[in-house]
C-alpha cells in the first residue's frame, strides 16, 4: 500500500511540472504571423542542454523566422533561447556576460539576432534578414548553457543574385 501511494505521488509530481505554457502574447503571435521567406527551427533535445540540429541554412538577404523550440517537459532550468552571432570570437564573451543580463542578452555588437528565452514546452521566435553569406554560430545564453549549446547558421549566397555579371564588349 505504501509502495503504491510513493509512486501515485511520484507519477502526480511528474504531471505537476507537465503543465502546459501560457499562451503567446499577442506582440509574440504578431512575430509567428509574419510573412517569412524562410523559417527555421532550432529543438532543444527533451530534457537537456543540447540542441537537436547542428547546424541551419538560409540564403543571404531572405526575411527568416528563427523558431526557439523549447521540447522540455519537467524541468524548470531547461529554459533556452538561440542567439545568432557574427563570429565565433565571441561565444564566451557574449555567454558569459548573458548571465549578468536579467533578461540574459547582454548589448554586444557581435549579436545578428535572438529569440527570446522559452520555458519548457514553449516556441519562441524572432523575425531577421539574412546576414551576408557565410557561417554565423549561435548559442543558448540562459546561464551555463552556451558552452553546451552552440550550433551554425549558414547564410548561403542568394541564387536570386548572379556572382558575377558577364559584360559584353561592344564595338
Amino acid at each position: 500500500m505504501i509502495r503504491c501511494l510513493a509512486v501515485l505521488l511520484v507519477v502526480l509530481a511528474l504531471q505537476a511540472c507537465q503543465s502546459d505554457p501560457p499562451p503567446p502574447t499577442a506582440e509574440e503571435q504578431a512575430v509567428f504571423d509574419t510573412p517569412v521567406d524562410v523559417e527555421l527551427v532550432v529543438p532543444a533535445v527533451r530534457n537537456a542542454m543540447r540542441y537537436d540540429v547542428g547546424r541551419i541554412e538560409a540564403p543571404s538577404g531572405s526575411i527568416v523566422r528563427l523558431v526557439m523550440d523549447n521540447r522540455a517537459t519537467t524541468s524548470g532550468a531547461m529554459i533556452h533561447n538561440v542567439v545568432v552571432l557574427r563570429d565565433a570570437g565571441a561565444i564566451d564573451r557574449v555567454g558569459s556576460a548573458a548571465a549578468r543580463e536579467a533578461d540574459h542578452i547582454p548589448d554586444d555588437p557581435a549579436i545578428v539576432a535572438y529569440t527570446p528565452l522559452a520555458g519548457p514546452g514553449a516556441r519562441t521566435a524572432v523575425v531577421f534578414t539574412m546576414p551576408p553569406p557565410g557561417t554565423y554560430p549561435f548559442i543558448c545564453t540562459y546561464p551555463g548553457h552556451y558552452t553546451m549549446m552552440q550550433g551554425t547558421l549558414v547564410s548561403t549566397p542568394d541564387p536570386a543574385v548572379p556572382d558575377s555579371v558577364a559584360i559584353a564588349d561592344v564595338d
